[in-house]
């Protein structure tokens, strides 16, 4: 399959500060999307993880249209923060991960940092009605069909777990 441009598609970039670190949540939207409906979604899914991870203050957030390469700052209309406790440094390498696939075959992952990992699994993944949080959060992405779409512009269907563990990049970062 031939890949699609990085700007297929709109995106909702959500910019956040966790245990130390910038890091940033992107949301795609279909062409029916709204900037607002899609601040609200994220809005939706960062409120169901409740205290599933680290304290997350939003710094900002902008939008790219369809095609277009550059970003507009919006007026973030969510939370102020989000999440449990400041954490340590090593925890904004942690992530949490949810995946999905468009009709289309493209793949598509929301994922944040600053997760609170206690039992990893053998496999690094968890039954997304294993918890309360991860349940909810995956509630609003299935219910959501004009935003966390794929790379195509369409909806996906989303793997009923949750991936979970440590990122290289960052771990690396905090290293140096």
């Amino acid at each position: 399959m031939a890949p699609l441009p990085e700007n297929n598609t709109a995106v909702l970039f959500v910019d956040y500060d966790t245990c130390g670190e910038p890091h940033q949540l992107q949301c795609r939207m279909a062409d029916a999307s709204t900037v607002t409906e899609a601040m609200d979604g994220v809005n939706a899914f960062l409120t169901a993880l409740g205290n599933s991870h680290r304290l997350m203050t939003i710094t900002g957030a902008r939008h790219r249209a369809a095609l277009a390469t550059v970003t507009t700052d919006v007026v973030w209309t969510g939370a102020a923060t989000y999440g449990i406790g400041a954490g340590t440094h090593d925890e904004s390498a942690k992530f949490y991960d949810f995946i999905g696939r468009s009709a289309g075959g493209r793949r598509v992952r929301v994922g944040i940092f600053g997760a609170i990992i206690g039992v990893e699994g053998e496999d690094y993944r968890l039954a997304a009605s294993s918890d309360p949080a991860f349940s909810g959060a995956l509630a609003v992405l299935v219910g959501a069909i004009d935003h966390f779409v794929a790379i195509d512009g369409l909806p996906a269907s989303w793997k009923p777990y949750v991936n979970l563990g440590q990122n290289a990049y960052w771990r690396n970062h905090i290293r140096a």
